[in-house]
C-alpha cells in the first residue's frame, strides 16, 4: 500500500515513541491534532498499525527466551492446524510466525523456569514428531532494535538502537503491580494513564512513578508500533550469517555497518544461532540481493555461510507471558 510522506513520518515518530500524546505528535509534524488522530485511525483500519507494545528488557527481570525453528513434512491440513493450535494456546509463546526458506515455523518461548520450556518442548515433540522433519533450539542473548528509518528514506537518521541484553542487571526490584503494569503496556502501549490506574487499582501518580522507574532502570526500553510489513509494501527478511577468521574489530565494524543501514530493524544474537541474525524490511527480492551483495563486498572475507528466511503470517507477538 502506497503511503504519502506524512503517513510515513507519522509511523516513524510513533514507532519511536508510541505513548507520546497526539498533541505532541501533531506539533512535531506541523499538523492539527485532529488530522493526526484521523490518520492514525485510518492506518489502524487499513491494518498497517496492528497495535503498539512496550519493549521490555525481559532478561533483566529473570526471563529466558528460547527460539525453535521447525521444518515440517508429510502433514495433513488437520495435522498442521493441530500443530499451530498447540503452539498458539500456550501463554508463554511470545512470537509465532510461519516462514519461507530453510525453515517453516519460527517460535519464541519465554519463561523464568527452564523446566517449563522443557515440559513444553517434550510435549510438542511427543505429539507432533511425525510431522517435524528438523528443528533447531537456540537461547536469545541479545537484540539490537533500530528505528525504522527506511520509512523516511534510504539514510539512517539515528544509529542508536535499544538493546535487550542477557547480561543486563538492575538494582530496581519489581513488584507484582510492576509486572501487571508491564503486561498491560506490552499488550497495548496506547492505553492511557487513567485506564491503567483503574485496571491496577492504583493512583495516577503511583502509575506515573512506576512507569518512570521502569524506564529509568532500562526495564522498559521504549514503546513501539506493531506494523504489518506486507501492507506497508515490504517483505520481512531475516538473514543468518556465520563468520570465520574474525577479530573483535571485525565484529564491531560489522555492527556499525549494519547500524547504518536504514532497512535493518533488528540484529539478534543466540546461543546455538548464527553469529549475526539480521532482520530487514525490503521492498523486493532485488533489494535483498543488493543488500547481500553489498555485505559480501564489505565483509565477504569473514563470512563463512549464510541463509535467509522470510516471515509471513505472524500469529503471536508480545513481550511478556501471563502471570501464573
Amino acid at each position: 500500500m502506497e503511503l504519502d510522506v506524512l503517513d510515513r513520518k507519522l509511523l516513524y515518530f510513533l514507532d519511536r515513541d508510541a505513548r507520546q500524546s497526539i498533541a505532541s505528535l501533531a506539533k512535531r509534524l506541523h499538523i492539527g491534532r485532529n488530522v493526526a488522530l484521523y490518520r492514525i485511525n485510518r492506518l489502524k483500519e487499513q491494518g498497517i498499525i496492528k497495535g503498539a507494545f512496550a519493549e521490555i528488557n525481559n532478561t533483566m527481570i529473570g526471563y529466558y527466551s528460547f527460539r525453535i525453528f521447525f521444518k515440517l513434512s508429510n502433514y495433513t491440513e488437520m495435522q498442521q492446524k493441530e500443530f499451530f493450535s498447540f503452539i498458539e494456546k500456550n501463554e508463554d509463546i511470545m512470537w509465532f510466525s510461519r516462514v519461507l526458506g530453510k525453515w517453516d515455523v519460527d517460535i519464541v518461548f519465554m519463561t523464568k523456569e527452564i523446566r517449563e520450556f522443557e515440559k513444553f518442548r517434550r510435549n510438542l515433540f511427543l505429539n507432533f514428531n511425525s510431522i517435524i522433519e528438523e528443528s533447531e533450539i537456540s537461547l536469545l542473548t541479545q537484540i539490537y532494535h533500530y528505528p525504522k528509518d527506511y520509512l523516511l528514506g534510504d539514510v539512517r537518521k539515528n544509529f542508536s538502537p535499544t538493546i535487550l541484553n542477557i547480561n543486563a542487571r538492575s538494582e530496581y526490584t519489581i513488584d507484582g503491580k510492576d509486572e501487571e503494569l508491564m503486561r498491560l503496556l506490552t499488550k497495548d502501549a496506547f492505553i492511557g494513564i487513567v485506564d491503567l490506574a483503574q485496571k491496577l487499582k492504583l493512583s495516577i501518580n503511583t502509575i506515573k512513578k512506576k512507569i518512570k522507574n521502569l524506564e529509568k532502570n532500562n526495564i522498559i526500553l521504549g514503546y513501539r508500533l506493531f506494523l504489518d510489513a506486507e501492507k506497508l509494501g515490504y517483505l520481512y527478511y531475516k538473514l543468518h550469517i556465520s563468520l570465520k577468521n574474525y577479530s573483535e574489530k571485525d565484529i564491531n565494524s560489522l555492527k556499525s555497518w549494519l547500524a547504518s543501514k536504514s532497512n535493518v530493524i533488528y540484529t539478534d544474537h543466540y546461543i546455538n544461532g548464527q553469529d549475526f541474525e539480521i532482520e530487514l524490511h525490503l521492498k523486493s527480492e532485488a533489494e535483498y540481493i543488493n543488500f547481500l551483495e553489498e555485505i559480501n563486498r564489505e565483509y565477504g572475507r569473514i563470512i563463512k555461510d549464510h541463509f535467509f528466511i522470510t516471515f509471513y503470517d505472524v500469529r503471536v507477538f508480545k513481550y511478556l507471558p501471563v502471570i501464573k
